[in-house]
């Protein structure tokens, strides 16, 4: 079938949109979770990268008034990764560790009324200077539709596998570690609080004992978080887990997950799957509805991120030339 393109430029022309690039290339193994269709270099650090939405959350279909901005954060990190294996030489089976992602929106993502929502990221990749490491970093713009409504960023390392497994080894949870080994009596919160449809997507339970505690719920079943074996809980569900807490905290009872306008994320340790995490959330101090979410295990800090609620006033583009 065909449909839409991103922009008029003639490098959305060229990429395809109505098939979706190997799985493998994506670190995927169902191929319904697989967003990207097609890249392009435009030159030495720039690239057209094409994606298709057939649904407008990250975890199902809503149906709502606006795609979910997380649907945005893991279209990058997938990007990150498709661009690793293609343009940057990076061997299939290398482990990637993810250090930040982040999701700006100018306004509302469109919602993803027909069979397909075409999105494009005109993205900038580029090795930041220093260290024979390499560390890489995406910077995009995201044009849906003929407008420019956002950006998104990725800061990630493909390790060398050797080096990842001590890593692991090293980060790994230590038995005399403080914080509780076991998570406290709690009950899920109502799937329409966090944005969802289905109690098995909602990643939160509350805490009796505080507000704006919550505790990540993780069941092992869900087939988009995961998809795939992991030695660790993906990122991309701390990542949803933080904008569903924002959402509790914001009090956002609007319909839909599409609420959040800035998420931020950053990751400073590797989230073990057998001990429990705690969610946090405060009030980020730099204007209404921006929260400050922390995420803890075992005591010590797994990832933080700022959630932003409220569509900004429109600074979108409407792309109309060619080139």
């Amino acid at each position: 079938m065909s449909i839409g393109r991103p922009g008029p430029e003639r490098h959305w022309q060229r990429l395809g949109f109505d098939r979706s690039v190997p799985r493998e290339t994506v670190h995927k193994t169902a191929a319904a979770e697989v967003l990207l269709t097609d890249a392009e270099r435009l030159g030495d650090e720039r690239f057209a990268v094409g994606a298709s939405w057939r649904r407008d959350h990250y975890l199902a279909h809503h149906g709502g008034p606006a795609a979910d901005p997380v649907l945005l954060a893991e279209t990058a990190r997938q990007t990150a990764i498709y661009l690793s294996h293609r343009f940057f030489g990076v061997a299939h089976g290398v482990p990637f560790v993810l250090s930040g992602i982040s999701v700006e929106l100018f306004e509302a993502l469109p919602p993803v009324d027909e069979e397909y929502l075409a999105v494009g990221l005109d993205v900038v990749c580029r090795k930041p200077a220093g260290g024979p490491r390499l560390r890489l970093e995406l910077d995009a713009d995201v044009v849906v539709r003929h407008r420019s409504v956002g950006r998104a960023r990725v800061r990630w390392e493909p390790m060398e596998p050797r080096r990842y497994a001590l890593l692991r080894r090293r980060g790994g949870q230590g038995p005399g570690e403080a914080g509780p080994r076991t998570a406290p009596s709690c009950v899920p919160l109502p799937p329409a609080r966090v944005g969802q449809l289905a109690e098995r997507d909602v990643l939160l339970a509350a805490d009796a004992s505080a507000a704006h505690v919550w505790w990540l719920r993780l069941d092992r079943a869900q087939p988009v978080l995961f998809d795939h074996d992991s030695d660790h809980v993906p990122g991309m569900t701390l990542v949803e887990a933080f904008r569903q807490a924002a959402r509790v905290a914001s009090a956002d009872g609007r319909p839909g997950a599409s609420g959040a306008t800035l998420l931020d994320v950053t990751f400073t340790a590797f989230c073990e799957p057998d001990v429990p995490v705690s969610i946090t959330a405060e009030p980020a101090g730099r204007g209404a509805g921006v929260f400050t979410l922390r995420a803890h295990q075992a005591g010590r800090e797994l990832a933080s991120a700022e959630v932003g609620h409220g569509v900004p006033e429109s600074s979108a583009v409407r792309l109309e030339a060619a080139c």
